[in-house]
């Protein structure tokens, strides 16, 4: 719940700033709450301990965390791809994903704070909000299924706009999945960056 009235701020902030500016800002804000969130409401230990948000190194070989990881990456990017496909072919224009406007981005070479901002910041503390933390007090108290459904669940709510739910749901199971599989959160951490990157870079390049 405490993550509400910080995406209020962020949403009243869009009210006075660029679109732009307000991305970073807001992504940074967003990214400290979430962070400070799972300190507070874990051991409260500093400096705090990493590993117990699954900030370690993977229980597989990592040529087995790379295919993992990039089978994960792919079913991510073609489960928003069938979902946006089955929407438009129903008619259900509601419910169609909006495309990223282009004054997302900082203008110029500053474009390379919205990257960081997006591809960077935000998946290191959702992945370490949502999944070491969130996912695996579920797991704990419920198991793992239930804790991962749950979890995508939560994320996928807290992104607000009903058109994007199901994609990002699809995304969490798969990040939640990909999580319990390996042990660690860097997998998906690099698998959320590089989804988040894909978006950014598509407004770039203007695909």
């Amino acid at each position: 719940m405490a993550l509400i009235p910080s995406a209020i701020l962020v949403s009243l902030l869009a009210l006075l700033l660029p679109l732009s500016v307000t991305t970073v800002i807001g992504t940074v804000i967003l990214a400290m709450v979430q962070l400070i969130l799972a300190w507070v409401l874990t051991t409260r230990a500093w400096p705090p301990q990493l590993a117990l948000f699954g900030l370690k190194k993977p229980n597989r070989s990592w040529w087995r965390v790379l295919i993992v990881s990039a089978f994960t990456l792919g079913a991510s990017l073609g489960g928003a791809q069938l979902y946006l496909m089955a929407v438009t072919a129903l008619g259900l224009d509601f419910l169609v994903p909006p495309d990223l406007p282009d004054n997302l981005l900082l203008p110029g070479a500053f474009v390379i704070f919205t990257v960081i901002a997006l591809a960077v910041v935000t998946p290191i503390a959702e992945e370490i909000f949502f999944r070491g933390f969130l996912l695996r007090g579920l797991v704990n108290r419920w198991g793992v299924a239930p804790g991962i459904i749950v979890s995508a669940a939560v994320f996928a709510g807290l992104h607000f706009q009903p058109p994007v739910i199901v994609p990002v749901f699809i995304t969490g199971l798969l990040l939640g999945a990909l999580y319990w599989q390996t042990g660690s959160l860097w997998p998906g951490i690099f698998v959320h960056a590089g989804q988040n990157l894909v978006a950014t870079l598509s407004i770039i390049l203007g695909l």
